[in-house]
């Protein structure tokens, strides 16, 4: 699926709207949604009306984010009802396909046949944002927005002065609307529920990715390997940008389709999805960086070459045996 009869430009404008009326149906109401990108979106109405945006009692669905998330959607946010979402996860879709395929690579559309893009599409999250600054490292100041997750690609892009400027704008206008938010934000953090990937089970195999260091796909996954995440799948998403081939992303998109069903099926919640994430999404992503590496190839070699041998004993004639 390299080549196409249409422009990239076409595919980007179906897949942002497709994307953006999809958030939109799932978040119909912004108003009082404390949850994820809807307390930003929240928080950004707060500020406009002179209200305290910490004013709400944190529990486990309600994590307070910093005010430089708030910052971040203002613009979208000031637009009446679910309107502002829906037109700000509309252009984050479409200039993400644009992004992923403007060289010709249409198998990276996969990335929108996830289940970690539909979540972070339902969940109204972070992540296609930042998956938007790797190709586009111009928005880099808006990993302010939710630095854990926003670690890894903070540090997997080149920085440069306007970059530090943007960041360093955001902050002092949301210091300048609420100078003490990051106390105010602190005190309301409560114990994460989530999961660091280095910590579990699968950890110490993870570390073998250290040896790659010096490329940018092994540098990101350690990277991401060390910062908290969630269970409810959306959090993995950024993990798509290390395939570099139409079969790796099968592979890694068909593991985790099959991870999202299996815990859909069996359980009732999404919070016990954790082993699942781990053992078909980031070891399927594990694997794919070392098959890159070409750690596979020595045993494939060797694969190939007793096969051709056994070909090869089978076409030779049969010794004739005297009596």
């Amino acid at each position: 699926m390299k080549h196409s009869t249409y422009p990239p430009f076409i595919y980007a404008v179906l897949i942002g709207i497709v994307s953006g009326l999809l958030c939109g149906f799932f978040n119909p109401v912004v108003d009082g949604t404390l949850v994820d990108m809807g307390w930003s979106f929240n928080a950004a109405r707060d500020i406009v009306a002179q209200r305290d945006p910490y004013r709400h009692e944190p529990w486990t669905l309600l994590v307070p984010y910093p005010l430089t998330a708030a910052i971040v959607v203002l613009p979208w946010a000031i637009i009446p009802g679910n309107a502002g979402l829906v037109l700000f996860f509309g252009l984050i879709a479409g200039f993400l396909a644009y992004g992923l395929i403007r060289d010709g690579h249409y198998w990276r559309l996969l990335v929108f046949a996830t289940p970690t893009y539909f979540m972070a599409i339902k969940s109204m999250q972070w992540t296609p944002l930042f998956m938007l600054v790797l190709l586009y490292p111009i928005l880099a100041p808006v990993l302010m927005a939710k630095p854990t997750i926003g670690l890894p690609i903070a540090l997997s892009i080149k920085w440069n002065g306007w970059h530090i400027v943007g960041g360093l704008l955001i902050g002092g206008i949301s210091l300048l609307v609420m100078p003490d938010w990051p106390i105010r934000w602190m005190s309301q953090l409560t114990t994460y529920e989530g999961f660091t990937p280095l910590l579990t089970s699968f950890g110490p195999i993870f570390i073998i990715s250290l040896l790659f260091w010096r490329f940018w796909n092994a540098r990101f996954f350690f990277l991401m390997t060390i910062v908290p995440q969630q269970f409810f799948f959306y959090d993995q998403l950024l993990l798509w940008m290390i395939p570099q081939t139409k079969n790796q992303m099968w592979l890694l998109t068909i593991s985790s389709w099959i991870a999202f069903y299996y815990v859909r099926l069996n359980f009732t919640t999404l919070w016990l999805s954790g082993p699942y994430i781990m053992a078909l999404i980031y070891l399927p992503a594990f694997l794919i960086l070392l098959w890159q590496r070409g750690v596979f190839q020595p045993f494939l070699i060797l694969l190939l070459q007793k096969d051709i041998l056994q070909r090869l004993s089978q076409r030779l004639p049969k010794p004739i045996l005297r009596k």
